[in-house]
């Protein structure tokens, strides 16, 4: 079985090879172009001292500037950092914001880790890596684990290294140190700006649309309660176990407080019914938020949905793809969906590069027109090629970069 890496590359060479571009583009963009691999010690509060593994890969730096996520994981490998660098890259290519992708990491559980722990731990990765990063090389951002004091860190550790440069750079920030508001959920409000784009590009009635997710974890749990406030009929739900299913609309604030620590929504419910009855329900739009399955044709042959929307990458598979595609099934893949952390970690760098303070106001009008247009575009490749959304987000986001390496002469 191929990994995820390998699954990417080869979605990039499929997709450089229709748009006509030669060979060594792809071997070009098909790894990053720096992958820098650390190790450095830090400090333990026994006085013992632990040596961790950290990562920064930037995929190229053909618009200049790279930008990208920090993971802390005990799982993080090489290949993962190189893969969200490229896949960075992707959707800021979608999204038309001229920025490469990049992404870093260090490997370990941030639950076994005390609070001073957290502060020498993000002080070392930046001392290991602050010479390849800068306001004009590459920008850390935060991801969705890792909160505004970790950067905050990491930003004042820049600042006593580089003591000349302004270290606001570094994105996801505490907002009294030049952060945006409301960053810790900014995947969920781009996904859920994703929904209302597709709602309004296929001129679906909102309070008519139907709309059911698949899990109840961060993702699905705040799209299933804004979704219903907006005036979505939220018709299904699932959690690990089981779902809930109503043609007429669930009453979702009544299902959600009964959650409880492992996602379980369904336990006091009589209705409920098992998962793959579930994934057979009808809808107008189908919410893909489980990170342990993976849609096979199998599945994808009895879904009954008009639009179906990736939050986790690769959850469809090719077949799957292949098979919805024939069936006229719409498909949003992750790269076009999750793109609202890179919104707030751009207009957050603007807000540097600017010397100003964007409104609440602003930033949810620049979020929405952002979005809605990524959606257009992709709507608009596909009709006029005729190939599914799936293919054509990510031929907008590879061919973004390959025109920018031509212009450049790279090639």
């Amino acid at each position: 079985m191929r990994s995820s890496y390998e699954h990417l590359q080869s979605m990039m060479k499929d997709v450089l090879d229709q748009l006509g571009y030669p060979d060594e583009v792809y071997q070009l963009m098909k790894e990053p172009t720096r992958i820098m691999r650390i190790r450095f010690p830090v400090r333990m509060d026994d006085d013992s001292v632990k040596i961790f593994t950290g990562y920064r890969a930037q995929h190229h730096d053909v618009f200049g500037v790279t930008q990208g996520n920090v993971h802390f994981r005990p799982n993080i490998t090489e290949e993962e950092i190189a893969a969200l660098a490229i896949l960075r890259s992707v959707k800021s290519s979608n999204l038309q914001i001229p920025l490469g992708g990049s992404s870093g990491g260090i490997v370990c559980d941030l639950r076994e880790l005390s609070f001073r722990e957290s502060e020498r731990l993000c002080r070392g990765y930046i001392r290991s890596i602050h010479h390849i990063i800068g306001p004009n090389i590459d920008i850390p951002s935060s991801d969705a684990a890792v909160d505004p004091q970790m950067m905050a860190w990491m930003m004042d550790e820049y600042s006593r290294l580089h003591t000349g440069m302004n270290p606001n750079f570094i994105a996801g920030k505490p907002f009294v140190l030049g952060g945006i508001n409301n960053k810790q959920t900014a995947v969920e409000q781009g996904v859920y700006h994703t929904i209302h784009a597709l709602i309004d590009e296929y001129n679906l009635p909102l309070k008519e649309t139907k709309v059911m997710i698949h899990g109840t974890g961060n993702i699905g749990s705040y799209l299933a309660r804004m979704l219903n406030d907006s005036g979505v009929k939220v018709v299904g739900i699932s959690d690990p176990q089981n779902a809930v299913y109503h043609p007429d609309g669930l009453n979702i604030p009544e299902i959600l407080k009964q959650k409880d620590h492992f996602g379980i929504v369904t336990r006091f419910i009589d209705e409920s019914i098992s998962i793959d009855e579930f994934m057979e329900k009808e809808s107008d739009l189908l919410i893909l938020t489980t990170k342990q399955e993976q849609v096979n044709v199998n599945i994808a042959k009895k879904l009954n949905t008009s639009i179906i929307v990736e939050t986790v990458n690769n959850t469809l598979d090719q077949e799957a793809i292949n098979h919805l595609h024939s069936r006229g099934i719409e498909m949003v893949p992750e790269v076009l969906a999750t793109n609202g952390g890179i919104v707030y970690a751009y207009l957050e760098w603007l807000e540097y590069k600017q010397g100003k303070k964007f409104t609440d106001k602003e930033i949810e009008e620049y979020f929405k027109d952002i979005i809605h247009l990524a959606i257009k575009e992709a709507k608009y490749t596909s009709l006029k090629k005729n190939i599914n959304m799936y293919l054509a987000s990510y031929m907008i986001g590879m061919k973004n970069q390959a025109e920018a390496i031509r212009y450049r002469g790279w090639l």
